[in-house]
């Protein structure tokens, strides 16, 4: 069933009260002034790894650290750089559109590009050899995948020009969308090539097999491609997906060009199915998601690619309006896997009614289980006031659930800034809309902002930071100037944290060796606001096969907010101390919850004494010694007893144990001397039964006087 979550206008104390309790860190990325040729069209994007972020403007690059925030070079690195320095010179005609991710399952970075020579057009891609970029081992492995053939000709025998590509990480490739465009046709967007990247090799430096792509649609057209600019899956999480998982993309479904619809009611989504040991086999396959109709931001009826319309507070004066980008979906689609599902986030900019131009910000959630088609799970609209226009969003989700939407903001009386959105996906509440940073200087000169990504990812370290790049000015952009800056921010919603387990450590009491104890019950609160899904509970360390869970609570989940128990036993091997570690597997960032486990393992049978002397006796006479007591410390009877004494004949006993004795009972021996010789004598008192630590014995001495 779809929900639908809607950010409505607030009481303003109680978004005074929520502002308060979110906490956001903003500091200066790149600007214009440390550009060798900037551009108007800054196209900043970013990601976040374990060790910095980094970040891209056109047509540069630079990362920073994540805790002081200091950049890692002295200075931006040029784009081209890592093929230049490889010797990669078909991507040195690199002019923008880049991209930035973090490899989250192979703890890489990853730049990519397009080149921009038309007689010869490659993607480029450059993969890290490690996480940390001020690494001195640092190396990019450089790949030129070449496009002409995949993008075919226009009528005019001219190259379609690979436009907007996007690139996201999947298990097992690299997922690239971008979209083909006719620049005999002033651009215009008349299909999209899909390709799947061989990641696998391209993580060992070593040959790329050839990509596997397709384009839509086959054969391209003139006319505008209504589904074009596609976004592709990107992984966020610890959780891979399931083994042999399809890379799903999508794109809106911009309305129909007949001069007068001006709404859509569906959007597309896109299945790639990748086979790199048969590549024939591979498929791309198209559905349709049926959604509530919806407005595309600034749309002009029959002009599809005309998205214009966010005034500035100079726009009275310079008639000068910026883009929306509102023809299509923003990246990321991001996904995460929470084991019971998986999670696919999307948003665009709309306008939230026919009657204004003013932009808002629409997101979408999908999910799917298992190997079934993603579907649509919720949506919602992001538009607190009907001044401000809401563009260019970026969403992701940390891993309890939450949702994270930055996006530009404008207006008549707002410089270009950025805001963000945070909301629970498990809940119905509104979203809560903070400030990340205000911009005092408007775009006078261009309506282009930035329109490839200004991404929106998640710390892969603590699974609950968000981290979000975007452009501002910080003065006026007027004549051929470029003064714009980027500002990155960063923050973790108060209700994202780590479940906990107490107590941390357990110790039992001594235990009888292959005996069970009474169970300890150990706690797991859930303090998330989602279901934790519990994926396995077991033990490792030096003696896991002491303890046991015999019981808990838990199941496969616990409810947002919830607890449960676990009950662990302890049946000790052997004697001494025995050490274990509880480890409770489930979807939260910090798992395993772990508690330590110490336990005795006690004797199964036990005598009141080991020795008994006695001392001088005259010959021809008899000595009692006080009884032994024999106690068998088990819970089970022990059995099989047989009592006997090895040595000199002037020893003797009798007992009460029969042959078995109940569990935790007891049973007396009584050993008498009676020497028929004189001098020293001596024997050995011995106890065979069930237990393990049989036989027992007990040293006998005695003097014949």
């Amino acid at each position: 069933m779809k929900k639908r979550l809607t950010l409505a206008a607030m009481v303003l104390g109680l978004a005074a009260g929520l502002l308060q309790a979110q906490t956001v860190t903003t500091f200066e990325g790149m600007d214009a002034s440390q550009i060798q040729r900037p551009e108007y069209d800054v196209d900043p994007n970013g990601a976040v790894g374990t060790k910095q972020f980094m970040e891209w403007v056109n047509v540069s690059y630079q990362a920073y650290d994540k805790v002081t925030n200091a950049p890692v070079w002295p200075t931006p690195r040029l784009g081209v750089g890592p093929w230049s320095n490889n010797g990669l010179s078909v991507c040195n005609t690199i002019s923008g559109d880049g991209a930035i991710l973090f490899d989250r399952l192979a703890n890489r970075w990853v730049i990519a590009a397009h080149s921009t020579n038309a007689s010869n057009y490659n993607y480029c891609v450059a993969v890290s050899s490690t996480d940390d970029l001020a690494s001195p081992s640092l190396q990019w492995y450089t790949y030129a995948f070449p496009l002409n053939s995949a993008l075919g000709m226009n009528h005019q025998g001219k190259v379609y020009f690979p436009d907007w590509p996007h690139i996201g990480t999947w298990s097992d490739g690299y997922y690239v969308a971008m979209d083909v465009t006719d620049l005999s046709q002033n651009g215009r967007e008349v299909g999209v090539l899909i390709c799947a990247l061989d990641r696998t090799n391209m993580l060992e430096n070593a040959t790329a097999r050839t990509p596997i792509c397709f384009e839509e649609p086959n054969p391209v057209g003139t006319a505008v491609y209504l589904g074009h600019s596609v976004i592709p899956v990107d992984f966020d999480g610890t959780t891979p997906p399931p083994s042999g998982r399809d890379a799903f993309l999508v794109s809106i479904q911009n309305p129909v060009l007949d001069g007068k619809t001006t709404t859509s009611s569906s959007f597309n989504l896109w299945d790639f199915h990748t086979d790199w040991t048969t590549p024939s086999n591979s498929s791309l396959t198209e559905s349709s998601v049926v959604e509530s109709s919806y407005q595309p931001a600034c749309y002009t009826p029959g002009q599809a690619a005309n998205t214009i319309c966010v005034p500035e507070p100079s726009t009275s004066t310079t008639h000068q309006f910026l883009d929306s980008v509102g023809d299509r979906f923003m990246a990321r689609l991001s996904y995460r896997n929470f084991g019971s599902y998986e999670s696919f986030l999307v948003s665009h900019a709309v306008q939230p009614s026919s009657s204004s131009t003013q932009t808002a910000v629409r997101w979408y959630e999908l999910r799917a289980s298992g190997s079934g088609t993603p579907s649509l799970y919720q949506d919602g609209n992001i538009n607190p006031d009907n001044t401000t226009y809401r563009f260019m969003p970026s969403i992701a989700e940390d891993a309890t659930g939450n949702a994270a939407v930055g996006y530009s903001v404008s207006s008549s009386t707002v410089h270009p800034g950025m805001k963000a959105s945070y909301f629970s996906l498990a809940s119905a509440a509104a979203p809560t809309e903070i400030n990340l940073y205000s911009g005092v200087g408007d775009e006078e000169n261009t309506y282009h902002m930035g329109d490839v990504a200004n991404d929106m990812t998640v710390d892969p370290e603590d699974g609950c930071t968000f981290w979000y790049v975007n452009v501002y000015f910080p003065t006026n952009q007027t004549g051929t100037q470029t003064t714009w800056g980027t500002r990155i921010s960063h923050f973790a919603l108060p209700s994202c944290g780590n479940p906990t387990i107490s107590p941390s450590a357990v110790t039992y009491p001594e235990q009888t060796v292959a005996t069970t104890s009474a169970p300890q019950t150990v706690t797991l609160i859930n303090s998330l606001s989602v279901a934790l899904n519990i994926n396995s509970i077991g033990f490792t360390g030096t003696d896991p096969g002491d303890f046991a869970t015999p019981s808990n609570t838990c199941g496969s989940s616990v409810p947002a907010g919830g607890s449960c128990t676990i009950n662990v036993t302890f049946t000790p091997a052997a004697t001494g101390t025995r050490t274990a570690t509880l480890q409770v597997f489930d979807s939260a960032p910090n798992s395993p919850q772990t508690v330590s486990l110490t336990g005795i393992g006690g004797t199964p049978v036990t005598l009141s004494t080991t020795s008994l002397r006695f001392g001088s006796v005259p010959v021809g006479t008899r000595k009692n010694a006080p009884a032994v007591i024999l106690t068998n410390n088990q819970s089970v009877t022990l059995t099989g007893i047989s009592v006997t004494i090895t040595g000199s004949k002037a020893f003797t006993q009798v007992n009460s144990c029969s042959t078995s004795v109940p569990a935790n009972g007891t049973c007396k021996i009584l050993v008498t001397f009676a020497p028929t010789t004189t001098g020293s004598q001596t024997a050995t008192l011995n106890i065979v039964d069930s237990a393990t630590n049989s036989p027992q014995t007990i040293s006998l001495q005695g003097y014949g006087q």
